[in-house]
């Protein structure tokens, strides 16, 4: 199932900013070492889970993002496949 959440004018200023902003870290991470990306993710990893509320059609849907340590697929191979998967759809 697809859900499509519309976005205000200002909220999609922000997403903007926020893929630009990723776009602009995964270039300077590529050029770290493995070493040196360690130490950049170890700084700047959130110290609580990531999670949000969004109110849908008088429902509150709330998400949660877990990250496990142990899998064999990158974050980035994870959001290219639901991606992709979801576009052909």
């Amino acid at each position: 199932m697809l859900c499509t959440i519309e976005l205000t004018g200002r909220q999609a200023e922000i997403f903007e900013e926020v893929m630009e902003r990723i776009d602009e870290t995964a270039v300077y991470l590529v050029s770290l070492s493995h070493e040196e990306r360690l130490d950049w993710l170890k700084e700047h990893q959130y110290s609580r889970p990531i999670s949000f509320e969004r109110e849908i059609g008088g429902t509150v849907y709330t998400v949660n993002a877990h990250f496990s340590g142990d899998t064999a697929e990158t974050a980035e191979e994870r959001v290219n496949r639901i991606l992709a998967r979801n576009i052909t759809r």
